[in-house]
């Protein structure tokens, strides 16, 4: 299975229709995420720790900034599928125009009962991103939908809300040290600099940035790293050897990796499948 790579921004955050043919490492996103399997093999996500299927009828959900990977093995058959990026500011506005009294909590759980409803809009949106012409508003209307659909379930809405995807900032130093880290852009020689700064020792600040985040200072700074390079790849006008250059990789075929091992695609691709949507 061969398919082409579409790549879509709005309101809700981005959207991103890719094949899975190798290891995704461990990562995390300041968004909330939604996998969808579009075609190929059954397969599993590694949601914290724990083994979350992606079939036809079990979507992915992950909490913003909580860490998850994809492992593959050699052999087996890759998977399309349809990863939803989105903005916290868009959920919230989704449960308003829902009718829902209270706000979308967290996720309650890594997987999502996808529905022969909820299957058929996730078709839909599949075929208006591969389509000719495809209406950014069509598919933005359909994205809300879709999102919807596996939210606002009975099964959903019984169990508690969950507290994972909240960065629990409560010491003010890792507060601080999160803000150094985004504005820096996830340049690799900044946590040394966080830590001199902090004035804290390095197995202490470590320790409470995992308390504080659930991920380790390194692992941020490559969540901060990759949405810049993305948008970069996005938004630039720039090579992508100057794109690399400017996030700090001295050689443009390890950004490359970097950018293949978080996203399923290299930068290039994923440029291309930007583009080729705004073309149309």
């Amino acid at each position: 299975m061969t398919a082409a790579v579409r790549v879509m921004l709005g309101s809700f955050g981005r959207v991103a229709l890719v094949e899975l043919g190798h290891c995704l490492v461990r990562h995390a996103h300041p968004h909330y995420h939604m996998l969808f399997k579009v075609a190929g093999a059954d397969t599993n996500f590694i949601v914290d720790d724990k083994l979350t299927p992606l079939t036809d009828g079990s979507a992915v959900l992950v909490d913003a900034w909580r860490p998850h990977e994809f492992v593959y093995r050699p052999g087996q058959p890759s998977t399309q599928i349809l990863a939803l990026y989105m903005d916290s500011d868009w959920l919230a506005s989704l449960g308003a125009d829902s009718g829902e009294t209270n706000p979308l909590h967290f996720f309650r759980s890594a997987a999502g009962h996808v529905s022969q409803s909820s299957h058929r809009i996730l078709m839909a949106i599949v075929e208006c991103m591969n389509g000719t012409s495809p209406s950014k508003a069509d598919t933005e209307f359909l994205l809300s939908q879709l999102v919807l659909s596996i939210l606002f379930q009975p099964s959903w809405s019984d169990n508690a809300p969950s507290q994972a995807g909240r960065l629990n900032l409560v010491d003010w130093r890792i507060r601080k040290a999160v803000k150094y880290l985004q504005h820096s852009h996830g340049d690799f020689e900044t946590i040394a600099d966080v830590i001199a700064e902090m004035g804290m020792s390095r197995a202490n600040f470590f320790r409470q940035f995992k308390a504080c985040t659930g991920m380790s200072p390194g692992l941020f700074q490559n969540v901060v790293r990759l949405e810049q390079a993305i948008r970069l790849t996005i938004d630039s006008q720039d090579s992508l050897s100057a794109a690399a250059s400017s996030l700090g990789f001295s050689d443009p075929a390890h950004f490359s990796r970097f950018f293949r091992n978080h996203t399923a695609v290299s930068p290039r691709l994923y440029r291309q499948g930007a583009s080729d949507l705004l073309a149309r």
